[in-house]
């Protein structure tokens, strides 16, 4: 390693110093910028989903701005799944025997997740319960959200979700076998922490509740606390991990969630290195707002915007009351930052669409590697439902901001969309592109008043008032008898005449045609 790192100077030069040269005043608590704000989310009624996710219905809820997952249209995204296999778990459909055969289904169609009833109008019409994100992403219990009751979360795949903010369980660095020296890090209660410091919640350097605590350490919480979420309150970081709902998993391959950070046969000192196993040396000293938004320069930005940013904020987390002796800092030397995504322009596309998307967060560009003379830039990942990627080159980039040209081969597929620099990843947003109708020919029989299409992605018929499927006349009258409907054909009859213009309006498209009349 070589010493005349600039961050690794400065970092040794503030240990020898007396402590009152300290310079801003610490959190807690911390701000609220990158990743999950520190809170609980299982206050669950489906408006508070709707706070963060988009609703179906115009003029419903709308999330706050920079919630990452607002932008996600979620029809489209549940759509998708349309013939592909039911996988089982929490979040299989409300409605397994569809056909009413008597076995469970084994790939979804509408009925799986719809319902039709009888209307006011004694029309079949869909019942809106769909609209009510817990009747289908059903919570088995304890404290977890719906989104750690899936199979990713039940078996520690945090990473998935989070980006390189949460390491996969054991997928970073693997936490050292060395004895803990007087500068790691601990949860809360460090025996050697600095002592000549106490920050407002009465917590020392050297200590992740340092930082991560309410603002005075009461466990009532500090309110009204500014994140993209809107006004939250901050808990402590203990209530806020055993808030997760996490330890009441049950039935993981990777054992007791609990034993995923604590091991009751070690002492304290090395049980503290459970926390590695998702936040590893590697994640942790790649975080960082960009505080002034003219790029992330390690060493050089305001205090407590991150962890390798200031000075301050190393010693918050590597105090002591000791000598610092000789420091081995490798694996600290910055590289690329770990990226915050905001938000996107567009959220669900036809296939055969390429256009130049945008998309917004911070931290996009940043200096680090030795001396800091390496200039970290982003490219765009797209990962579809089978984990294959597609990595896109920016057009242009700014340190909160870029544009890349989305080309028309993708394929249609639930995506999420992410900022990669270097080897880590953002937060992801979820994106959808749509199968469009291909049309392969339309006859109508005059004889007969019979209307036959035949082409691709037509999807499924729903015989219901307001289903989103439909097959009209140019002047907008019904099709009196639909025969037909299979994703590669629709038969329906017109009692008035084969009409000169069809208007077919399937789950992802509408198109008009001009059909051949025999």
């Amino acid at each position: 390693m070589n010493k005349s790192h600039p961050l690794i100077i400065s970092f040794i030069l503030l240990a020898s110093l007396s402590m009152t040269a300290w310079g801003a005043i610490p959190p807690p608590p911390v701000n609220q910028h990158l990743g999950i704000p520190d809170t609980q989310f299982n206050l669950l009624t489906k408006e508070v989903c709707w706070r963060c996710h988009k609703p179906a219905a115009v003029g419903e809820v709308d999330p706050p701005a920079g919630v990452p997952v607002k932008t996600t249209y979620l029809p489209d995204r549940h759509h998708q799944h349309l013939f592909t296999a039911i996988a089982g778990g929490p979040e299989q459909p409300p409605f397994m025997d569809a056909d009413n055969d008597g076995i469970e289904d084994t790939t979804y169609t509408c009925l799986n997740c719809h319902e039709l009833a009888a209307g006011s109008s004694g029309a079949m019409e869909l019942v809106q319960s769909f609209r009510d994100c817990l009747f289908c992403h059903i919570v088995e219990g304890g404290e977890r959200t719906v989104h750690h009751d899936t199979p990713l979360a039940k078996e520690g795949e945090c990473g998935t979700c989070h980006g390189s903010l949460v390491r996969s369980l054991d997928a970073g660095t693997p936490p050292p076998t060395y004895d803990p020296s007087m500068i790691t890090p601990w949860r809360s209660g460090k025996p050697n922490g600095d002592t000549n410091i106490t920050s407002s919640a009465g917590t020392n350097p050297g200590n992740c509740d340092f930082c991560h605590n309410t603002a005075d350490g009461d466990t009532i919480g500090t309110p009204d606390v500014p994140s993209g979420f809107g006004p939250i309150t901050v808990f402590t970081n203990k209530q806020n991990h055993h808030g997760t709902g996490v330890p009441t998993i049950t039935g993981s391959s990777k054992g007791s969630p609990c034993e995923w950070c604590h091991n009751i046969d070690q002492p304290a000192a090395e049980g503290i290195r459970g926390c590695q196993r998702c936040h590893d040396i590697a994640s942790l000293h790649n975080i960082e707002y960009d505080a002034d938004g003219d790029g992330i320069v390690p060493g050089s930005e305001t205090a407590y915007q991150g962890h390798i940013g200031n000075t301050d904020n190393c010693w918050g987390c590597h105090g002591n009351n000791g000598e610092v002796g000789s420091l081995s800092f490798v694996e600290a030397t910055p590289a690329a930052i770990i990226p915050q995504l905001n938000n996107i322009n567009l959220a669900t596309w036809k296939t055969g669409t390429a256009f130049e998307m945008s998309l917004f967060g911070s931290g996009f560009i940043n200096q680090g590697g030795l001396g800091n003379a390496t200039t970290y830039r982003p490219t765009v990942q797209l990962t579809d439902s089978a984990g294959s990627t597609t990595v896109l080159t920016p057009l242009s980039e700014s340190v909160d901001a870029l544009q890349v040209a989305i080309p028309g081969t993708l394929p249609a597929d639930n995506y999420w969309i992410q900022i990669k620099k270097g080897s880590v990843l953002s937060n992801p947003i979820a994106a959808t592109i749509t199968p469009g109708v291909i049309l392969g020919h339309a006859l109508c029989l005059e004889k007969y008043r019979i209307i036959f299409l035949r082409g691709k992605n037509f999807s499924m018929y729903l015989p219901g008032l307001n289903t989103g499927t439909r097959i009209t006349s140019g002047d907008g009258i019904e099709a009196n008898v639909v025969y037909f409907w299979k994703d590669h054909m629709i038969a329906a009859v017109f009692y008035g005449g084969c009409p000169s213009e069809v208007v077919v309006t399937t789950i992802f498209d509408s198109i008009t045609l001009e059909p051949v009349v025999w």
